[in-house]
C-alpha cells in the first residue's frame, strides 16, 4: 500500500495528454472505492492509474517518483501466450527502459 503509484485525470487534457500526479497505492485504492460508491463520480474528476513499472528489473534503483514499486522481486508472471515479448528483449539489453506497465481504474 505504500508505494508511490503514477495517476493521470483522465477529465483534464493538457497538451492532448492527461496530467499525473503521484499517489501512494493505498491512497488511490480508497479514492477508487470512494468512486463507485459515489455512481462513478468525484470531486477530483476520473483517475487512473496509468504507466505503473510494478516491476522493472531494477533499470531505474531508488526512483518511487517513477512509480517503479518492487524491482528485486518476481510479483508476476509473464502467460505464455505473451512469452515472445520483442520489445523488452531489446530494452533489456540496453538497460534503458521497458515497457511492462501497470493500467487499472474505474469505468468512465
Amino acid at each position: 500500500g505504500e508505494a508511490v503509484v503514477p495517476v493521470a485525470n483522465c477529465d483534464v487534457k493538457e497538451y492532448n495528454s492527461n496530467p499525473k500526479e503521484q499517489l501512494p497505492f493505498k491512497e488511490y485504492v480508497e479514492y477508487w472505492r470512494e468512486y463507485i460508491r459515489n455512481g462513478y463520480r468525484s470531486s477530483r474528476g476520473c483517475l487512473y492509474l496509468k504507466d505503473w513499472h510494478l516491476s522493472r528489473s531494477g533499470l531505474i534503483p531508488n526512483t518511487p517518483a517513477l512509480g517503479i514499486a518492487f524491482p528485486e522481486q518476481d510479483v508476476y508472471t509473464t502467460p505464455v501466450y505473451f512469452s515472445s515479448d520483442w520489445l523488452n528483449e531489446y530494452w533489456d539489453a540496453v538497460a534503458v527502459d521497458d515497457f511492462r506497465f501497470v493500467y487499472m481504474g474505474p469505468k468512465g
